[in-house]
């Protein structure tokens, strides 16, 4: 077994409770974990992320910014993401290349909300406060209800969104019950293996984006392969 498995499976038995806890580990329930013990909802881990993106700013601001723009280290799922505005209201850190580096501070949704203008106005240091909107998700033109959950660091103020499509899922589903245990892993993880433990990680996202790209290129091929059998269509005789 390499050295990456081993820490990994290590890593596997700490969180679990099937081997010895190591002093400062954290498990569900306990202040510093992403959830409580009966908690696996998105809300909870948009927060927990939203701690992780203070804690990165605060260590080294320039390769923070870089992490949440490329969705690097942790700082994306399938569709939660991190995003940060600097003072003068040009977008700091966004996955979307339309969107960074410019200056959004009246962005708004079809419904006139200022959600930007809004967050910059009401975002306060060590305070977590939410604004709801309509907004597309990645790769997508369609707006959708989304609920973004937002603090100050420094001076930046950076958010967390999820879609109430997505919050609503069941919560005994496959996709939440993996979300719940990476949680509970990661709030049980050991300084030394932290590093690991990111690396596992994006290597999984990396895994379902090269997924996904490819059911994205199989359905084109298809819709191709359907037009090019359907039947000619004919002019009405004069």
């Amino acid at each position: 077994m390499g050295p990456f498995r081993s820490t990994f499976a290590l890593t596997l038995l700490v969180a679990l409770g099937l081997a010895a806890s190591p002093q400062g580990a954290r498990a569900c329930g306990d202040g510093e974990a992403p959830t409580s013990c009966g908690d696996v909802g998105a809300e909870a881990s948009a927060k927990w992320m939203l701690k992780h993106v203070v804690a990165a700013l605060a260590a080294d601001k320039p390769a923070a910014l870089a992490h949440f723009t490329k969705g690097e280290a942790g700082f994306r799922t399938a569709d939660t993401y991190v995003f940060c505005v600097g003072p003068d209201g040009v977008m700091s850190a966004h996955p979307n290349p339309v969107l960074q580096g410019q200056n959004v501070r009246d962005l708004h949704d079809s419904d006139g909300t200022y959600f930007i203008r809004t967050m910059m106005e009401t975002a306060a240091p060590g305070q977590v406060s939410a604004i709801r909107y309509l907004f597309p998700k990645p790769g997508s033109t369609v707006a959708l209800p989304k609920t973004t959950y937002y603090t100050r660091a420094g001076d930046q103020v950076c958010g967390v969104g999820i879609y109430e499509s997505d919050a609503a899922a069941p919560t005994d589903s496959p996709g939440a019950r993996a979300t719940h245990l990476r949680d509970r892993l990661d709030g049980a993880m050991p300084p030394a293996l932290r590093e690991d433990w990111t690396a596992f990680l994006e290597a999984l996202n990396a895994e379902a984006g090269a997924k996904a790209a490819a059911m994205e290129k199989a359905r084109a091929g298809l819709q191709a392969a359907q037009a090019a059998l359907a039947p000619p269509t004919t002019a009405p005789d004069d």
